[in-house]
């Protein structure tokens, strides 16, 4: 088993050793979560290609670690069908090196978000004033008719300033971004290629 400072050191070898090491794992890691999430959930590739409004033949191609021309819509649609969220981000090499060590099916297990809605729903009851301002949020955020509420409970000018404040351009650190369209059509081995 490696430990740590021995990835390390490889790692300090040289710059292209880093950049084969990180393009290895990615390649490699993202077929490893795809067959171990649907392993987890006891799905067949056809269950998971209906879920993600694929094919089978894509699901296949998706899991090879040999593959190496996933796009980023196939890989959104498999996280979609199941029911979870992909990130993509830059890290420091250490943080590569602890995750490349503690990696296991076990440790790349997700929740659906329905199992993990269950859990925050059940753990933080909702207040009335909770509800209602997440109701005014709501109407702020889209635009609708404010309700009538008394002063006392919620003080909805103050409410609107929030909004103001982290709706504004200025005081974003990252962009708006809109969601893409998903094909309704599943997809084939030529649209998976490009």
């Amino acid at each position: 088993m490696n430990t740590f400072r021995e990835v390390w050191d490889k790692l300090a070898k040289s710059k292209k050793y880093r950049e084969a090491f990180a393009f290895s794992l990615f390649k490699r890691m993202v077929p490893f979560q795809i067959r171990a999430l649907r392993k987890q959930r006891d799905w067949s590739q056809a269950q998971l290609a209906e879920s993600a409004n694929l094919t089978q033949g894509v699901i296949s191609r998706a899991e090879d670690p040999d593959y190496g021309k996933l796009t980023i819509n196939t890989i959104s649609r498999i996280a979609a069908g199941f029911d979870v969220a992909f990130i993509v981000k830059f890290v420091p090499f250490s943080e590569l090196d602890k995750w490349f060590l503690d990696l296991s099916e076990k440790s790349v297990e997700v929740p659906r978000f329905e199992e993990e809605n269950e859990t925050y729903t059940a753990a933080a009851p909702v207040t009335p004033r909770e509800a209602a301002e997440d109701e005014i949020i709501a109407r702020l955020v889209s635009g609708r008719q404010l309700p009538e509420q008394p002063q006392d409970v919620i003080d909805i000018e103050k409410m609107k300033q929030k909004m103001k404040d982290i709706l504004s351009p200025q005081k974003q650190s990252f962009p708006v971004l809109q969601p893409i369209p998903v094909k309704s059509q599943p997809e084939t081995r030529s649209s998976a290629c490009n």
